[in-house]
């Protein structure tokens, strides 16, 4: 989003031009409005020589095709010297609002016969919120945990209710974030009756709210039910595939996609419905019906669909409208983006990536300095010290799918004798979903310093994913014997403790990777990801992945990465 102040001309015989914004209702500074919001218009000047008149103020707001859709005269102050400011408040944005896109505030100021002007910059669009996951109506949900995810535009925060009746009164579970567009439900909940219980129906939807809290735009409601344990899965379509199939230049223009849908179970399916939306709007030819797709087999289905035109970037999504034993897949998203030149991308990767392709894709974004200076070298973990996880995920999200680039790098010493070299990444030269951030650290050791502490392999079919921690020696070995037949490894559990992840055999997992960790109000956050078996091989077993990490204290958060994007 633009936000942009400038001056023409700079200062006239009197006056000299200080600062000009848009705020919010709490007065704080703001780029990105909703058209259901009220806002406040400022302008600041300097005065150098004192004056009898007085100052006059000009308020003058132009619509993105240029044309003024608001203007305001007969604010005032004295003519005497120093500072002089004033600001229009409560401004409603419906009164001018007509089409989404940039605005700019002009603000102007005139004494004695001198005038001068000020622009700030800021964009409005129309609030909207679909709920995507999980499906209205979907039954035997097993995710660990589970993560509701929805589109949404123009709030500040989401709120998100859970009940366990239609009119979701007195709500089992109510949680706000601060933009995010999903929500992960807590494993733990304080409250006995937060805890979800299985066959029981519970009903969901998401509030948009402004920056001082009032509700600007609100879902529709979904419900759901989560499976009982003992059931066993036999059914599996999901959709592996969602890309375009040609680049266009103009955005207003039909975008082709293709997406393709796979039968991962033990038995043909028919009269599968499959949906497709694009920034929250529906296909051009949507939804559309796979009459057969017997076991093992796939199918593309083509779709056509145009991106929003408030919108630079659009989530793709496509879905199977399917109740089988495994939810979590029967959705793929992919984000489209607009560059510069108008050209449309997707943004979203159709294969999991493994810890080696991961890396290849990072190198090939850090640009020829940086990677000259990672020679001989793999990252352990990658750590962000002025933005949120959320953030960094999605940073990383889009520089593995091809949104950004890394500007820098510098590398940190860790341990061993890993080379004293620095290699920092910069801010992403493509727009991604994440804000921008002034630096990302990559915490990297030679290939060598990273088999110590970490092992992996298959064991026994797990049903559900497991997520653990051990932290004592007795625990250690009983874990171990679970896994393997050779002598448990030795751990210091009294300055360590083992993160550990088994994948269910219904992920259809070859292996499973940490990626990072980091530190939350909630504790340790481990994010991880599967490397997913290639379509058609048989997986009779988990894989799993224990790591040696410094013992921490409070609990210890699991986070899928690619949970979102199958």
């Amino acid at each position: 989003m633009l936000s942009a102040c400038r001056s023409s001309p700079a200062s006239a015989a009197n006056l000299t031009n200080m600062s000009v914004s848009v705020a919010d209702v709490g007065g704080k500074a703001r780029t990105t409005f909703s058209n259901s919001e009220t806002i406040t218009l400022r302008q600041q000047v300097y005065n150098a020589v004192g004056s009898p008149n007085l100052i006059a103020f000009k308020f003058i707001i132009k619509n993105p095709a240029g044309t003024t859709v608001f203007t305001h005269t007969g604010n005032a102050a004295p003519g005497t010297p120093g500072l002089s400011q004033t600001q229009i408040s409560g401004l409603a944005i419906a009164s001018f609002y007509a089409t989404p896109g940039n605005y700019t505030f002009t603000g102007e100021a005139s004494l004695d016969g001198e005038t001068v002007t000020q622009e700030a910059r800021f964009s409005v669009s129309s609030p909207n919120i679909t709920l995507i996951y999980p499906p209205s109506g979907a039954t035997g949900l097993s995710d660990t945990p589970l993560i509701f995810r929805w589109v949404g535009s123009g709030a500040s925060q989401y709120r998100i209710t859970v009940g366990d009746n239609p009119g979701l009164y007195n709500p089992v579970h109510q949680s706000m974030n601060a933009g995010e567009t999903f929500f992960s439900y807590p494993q733990y909940p304080a409250g006995p009756r937060e805890q979800l219980v299985p066959q029981q129906v519970y009903y969901w939807k998401i509030e948009g709210l402004d920056a001082a809290g009032n509700t600007i735009s609100q879902s529709n409601i979904y419900n759901f039910s989560l499976r009982n344990q003992a059931a066993s899965q036999s059914r599996n379509i999901l959709v592996s595939d969602l890309s375009l199939t040609e680049p266009l230049r103009d955005k207003t223009q039909p975008l082709h996609f293709k997406a393709v849908v796979y039968n991962a179970g033990n038995s043909a399916e028919t009269n599968i419905g499959l949906k497709m939306s694009l920034g929250g709007l529906n296909a051009q030819d949507s939804p559309k019906h796979i009459q057969t797709l017997m076991a093992g087999e796939s199918t593309e289905i083509p779709f056509t669909a145009v991106m929003p035109p408030d919108q630079d970037s659009s989530l793709a999504a496509a879905c199977v409208d399917i109740f089988d034993d495994n939810l979590s897949d029967n959705c793929k998203t992919t984000m489209i983006t607009t560059d510069a030149g108008g050209h449309a991308a997707a943004g979203g990767s159709s294969n999991t990536l493994s810890y080696d392709e991961l890396w290849a894709e990072l190198k090939k974004r850090l640009g020829p300095d940086a990677l000259k200076a990672l020679e001989g070298y793999t990252f352990q973990t990658i750590e962000c010290g002025n933005c949120s996880g959320s953030e960094l995920n999605d940073i990383l999200a889009a520089l593995v799918n091809g949104d950004a680039t890394l500007v820098g790098a510098s590398i940190n010493e860790t341990s061993g004798s890993a080379p004293n070299t620095t290699v920092q990444a910069g801010q992403t030269a493509a727009q991604t979903s994440a804000s921008e951030s002034s630096g990302m650290d990559l915490e990297v050791l030679k290939p060598a310093a990273l088999t110590p502490g970490e092992w992996t392999g298959h064991t026994e079919a797990s049903k559900e994913t497991e997520t653990f921690v051990v932290t004592s020696q007795k625990d250690w070995e009983k874990r171990w014997k679970s896994l393997s037949d050779t002598p448990a490894p030795v751990v210091d559990f009294s300055q360590n403790m083992v993160i550990g992840i088994i994948s269910s055999s219904m992920d259809r997992v070859d292996a499973v990777r940490i990626l990072s960790k980091r530190m939350t109000e909630k504790g340790l956050t481990v994010d991880y990801y599967y490397i997913q078996a290639p379509v058609g091989k048989v997986v009779m077993s988990s894989a799993y992945i224990l790591k040696v990490e410094h013992k921490e204290p409070g609990k210890v958060n699991y986070r899928r990465l690619d949970a979102g994007v199958r």
